[in-house]
């Protein structure tokens, strides 16, 4: 066995086969942080972020008591998951405001365990600078989390067309097509009406 495929393994043994990071308590800081943003820009900025890092890759929305996105990283024949958490949540902060903001919380496992997680740590940094950039940045105490405040989100809806930018390349004609297929989707369940798919479809056809 050569010197770097022991070294290769040692790393991975070390490092483990997933990561996980979130931007509520920066790493040797003390001080818990939350995004007093509005919920639409969270979610905006969970799933840019994604799209940046990993361009063209399908995005799924991931639904349920806390939501997000998910997607995946390949390299050659291994694969590693990429997935970003926004969570809702309220804290105090110095002067015994209470603040309502987001954190987020992103994380990866798979068999790329070297690039893989290097695209994980790469979509980590790219959401932590997306949200300071926001300006936004609380520090506060006693952090609890709290319910999401539109229901829209668990849908599904809006949140690909709104951060979506105009469709002028492959990957974004991707992603207005992907909406439409999720669109189908919730109305072919009941979840929305009719009118309302026609209504979408519409407007996400203008971006093609």
């Amino acid at each position: 066995m050569t010197r770097s495929a022991v070294l290769l393994i040692l790393f991975a043994l070390s490092a483990g086969c997933s990561t996980h990071f979130s931007t509520l308590q920066p790493e040797g800081s003390p001080t818990q942080i939350i995004y007093a943003v509005p919920e639409e820009q969270a979610f905006q900025l969970a799933h840019g972020s994604v799209a940046t890092t990993l361009p063209g890759r399908k995005i799924e929305i991931i639904d349920g008591p806390v939501r997000g996105y998910s997607t995946y990283f390949r390299f050659a024949l291994d694969t590693y998951s990429q997935q970003i958490l926004v969570y809702a949540a309220q804290g105090t902060d110095a002067l015994g405001n209470k603040i309502r903001g987001y954190y987020f919380e992103v994380s990866g496992s798979g068999s790329s365990f070297v690039q893989g997680r290097a695209k994980n740590v790469e979509l980590f940094e790219r959401v932590v600078e997306s949200a300071n950039a926001t300006g936004k940045g609380v520090a506060v105490t006693s952090v609890e989390r709290i319910d999401y405040t539109n229901a829209k989100w668990r849908l599904g809806e809006g949140e690909l067309e709104k951060s979506t930018p105009p469709a002028t390349s492959g990957a974004a004609k991707e992603d207005v097509l992907n909406s439409l297929e999720r669109l189908k989707g919730l109305r072919d369940r009941g979840v929305i009406t009719e009118e309302e798919f026609e209504a979408k479809k519409k407007e996400l056809l203008k971006r093609l």
